[in-house]
């Protein structure tokens, strides 16, 4: 199928950009900057393995979806417990965060075989708890003009709804039509993480706006004091 094989290349192409953006704009930013640009790289490595091991032998890189899912839920925990204010909710974050940890550490020590396949548990409860992360931030600026980070939580919704909707389904080897060419769910999924990775771009250019515009004014209040 190699259609979608290149759709899934042109997500992997705007990862890239984004990494490379975030990596050149890291200098003063907070630490949610900076945890958002670890996840890009580090994701870009993984789906680059991905996509190489998938390409030369095909359905040989299962193993590759725990440390992406893993990795995933650790770095975004860290980054809503930065996100979000409320005390009892990044208590609550941690809290998941180790649990979540200490229960697929004994699912993988009592059945090892899981390493080779897909793990539905480690897929719905690290994405779920992300989405609703994600929704709690939402709700919470609901009221608020453009906070950061809104597109991001956005676009991390909508790719991860529509992953975890394949996975839980059991059609992640479902094919819905065969003419003209092999189209199957992965395709969507594919287009899902495009519209993901440009809503990261979005939000990169705006928080890069805001950075500049702060920036330029603190520039023009010191001319300003000189002047006096």
């Amino acid at each position: 199928m190699l259609f979608p094989f290149l759709v899934s290349l042109v997500g992997l192409f705007f990862l890239l950009i984004n990494s490379i953006c975030f990596y050149r704009t890291r200098k003063n930013k907070d630490v949610r900057y900076l945890i958002i640009m670890v996840y890009l790289i580090l994701l870009f490595v993984e789906e680059l393995c991905c996509n190489i091991i998938g390409f030369i032998y095909p359905g040989s890189n299962f193993f590759l979806s725990h440390y992406y899912f893993i990795f995933q839920f650790i770095s975004l925990s860290l980054f809503f417990y930065s996100l979000l204010s409320n005390a009892l909710l990044k208590k609550m974050i941690l809290v998941f965060l180790v649990l979540v940890l200490m229960a697929l550490s004994v699912q993988y020590y009592n059945a090892p075989d899981l390493y080779w396949k897909f793990n539905l548990l480690e897929i719905g409860i690290t994405s779920g708890l992300l989405i609703f992360y994600a929704l709690i931030f939402l709700i919470q600026n609901f009221k608020s003009r453009k906070p950061d980070y809104l597109y991001f939580c956005n676009g991390l919704i909508i790719y991860l709804a529509s992953s975890l909707s394949i996975f839980l389904s059991g059609n992640t080897d479902s094919v819905i039509f065969e003419e003209p060419f092999l189209l199957d769910f992965w395709f969507f999924n594919s287009l899902f993480y495009i519209l993901y990775q440009f809503l990261i771009f979005k939000e990169w250019k705006i928080l890069r706006y805001k950075s500049v515009k702060n920036g330029t004014e603190l520039t023009a209040v010191f001319d300003y004091l000189k002047k006096i």
